[in-house]
C-alpha cells in the first residue's frame, strides 16, 4: 500500500495541486446561488415563534391590518385631484398643421435635394416626395419665416398656410404664394394619387372649403387663399346658383278653404231674398 503523502507526490506537477483539486472535486453538493441573488418568501401566520404569527406583522385592527390601502389614497381628505378646478379644453375643431421654415427649403434648395427648376412650384407633394414633411400629415402645411433674411430659393411655394412675412419674403424676391385647401381625404390623396389609383379606380375630387372660416381664410387676397384668384372655383358657381334660384322663386297667393264673414254675410241675404 502506498501513504497519501507518496501518491501525491508521485502525481505532482509544477505549479499544481493535485490534492487541492480533487477536494474541490468532491464539494460538488455544497454548491448553492451567490448571496442576495434569491430571497425566501415571508410565511406569515405560522406561530408566535415565527415573528410573524397571529397578525402576520399587520398589528390590530385598522384599515391597513384588513386591506391594501391605494397609493394615491388620503386618508379620506379630498384628495388633491378633486381639490383644484378643471382648467382648459380639448378642441375637437383644432387644426394641426405641419410647419416648414424657410431656413429649411433654403437648405434643402442649396443641397439641390428639392428636384425642381426655376420657376416650378413647390407643392405639399413635392415637399413629401423630397423628404421636406416626414412626420404624417393631417390638415397640410404652414410655412414659417424663420430664415427669411437668407432666403432666395427661385420657386412658387402652394402649401395650406402661411405667415404674413413669409408670405412677403417669397413674394419680395418675385415669387408667389398661394394657399390652398385641403381636406382630410383630399390632402392623402393630393400627396399618394397613386394609392387611390390601386384601389379604388380613381383619385377623389378636391373638395372645396365648407366651413364659414375656411372660406373667409381662403378668399382672402391677404392671405394669398386661392378663391381669391380663381374665382371660377367657389364663388362664381354659388352666385350662378343663387341668381337662378331668385329667377324660379314664384310669389304664389295663398287661397284659404274659409270664406270672410262678409262672404258668408252676402251669402246669407241671396238666400233669403231667394226664399221670399
Amino acid at each position: 500500500m502506498f501513504s497519501l503523502p507518496s501518491f501525491t507526490q508521485r502525481f505532482a506537477f509544477k505549479g499544481v495541486n493535485v490534492l487541492t483539486s480533487f477536494r474541490q472535486l468532491s464539494k460538488l453538493g455544497t454548491l448553492k446561488p451567490n448571496e442576495g441573488s434569491t430571497q425566501g418568501y415571508k410565511r406569515l401566520g405560522r406561530g408566535a415563534s415565527s415573528g410573524k404569527g397571529k397578525t402576520s406583522g399587520r398589528g390590530q385592527k385598522g384599515q391597513k391590518a384588513r386591506g391594501k390601502v391605494p397609493w394615491w389614497h388620503e386618508g379620506g381628505q379630498t384628495p388633491y385631484y378633486r381639490r383644484f378646478p378643471l382648467t382648459g379644453f380639448s378642441n375637437p375643431n383644432r387644426r394641426i398643421y405641419q410647419q416648414i421654415k424657410l431656413a429649411r427649403i433654403q437648405e434643402f434648395w442649396n443641397t439641390g435635394r428639392i428636384p425642381l427648376k426655376e420657376g416650378d412650384t413647390l407643392t405639399i407633394q413635392e415637399m413629401v416626395k423630397c423628404g421636406l414633411v416626414t412626420r404624417t400629415l393631417r390638415h397640410g402645411v404652414k410655412i414659417l419665416a424663420a430664415g427669411a433674411s437668407n432666403y432666395n430659393v427661385p420657386l412658387n411655394i402652394e402649401a395650406s398656410k402661411g405667415t404674413a412675412v413669409a408670405i412677403e419674403t417669397i413674394e419680395k424676391i418675385g415669387r408667389t404664394f398661394t394657399a390652398k385647401y385641403f381636406s382630410r381625404l383630399g390632402i392623402r390623396a393630393h400627396v399618394h394619387p397613386e394609392r387611390f389609383l390601386l384601389k379604388y379606380g380613381y383619385v377623389p375630387m378636391e373638395a372645396r372649403p365648407s366651413q364659414r372660416r375656411d372660406i373667409n381664410y381662403y378668399s382672402n387676397p391677404e392671405k394669398r387663399g386661392y378663391l381669391a384668384k380663381d374665382r371660377s372655383i367657389l364663388h362664381e358657381p354659388l352666385e350662378k346658383a343663387r341668381a337662378e334660384r331668385a329667377d324660379e322663386k314664384k310669389v304664389v297667393k295663398v287661397v284659404s278653404k274659409f270664406k270672410s264673414l262678409d262672404e258668408q254675410l252676402q251669402e246669407a241675404i241671396a238666400k233669403e231674398g231667394a226664399s221670399a
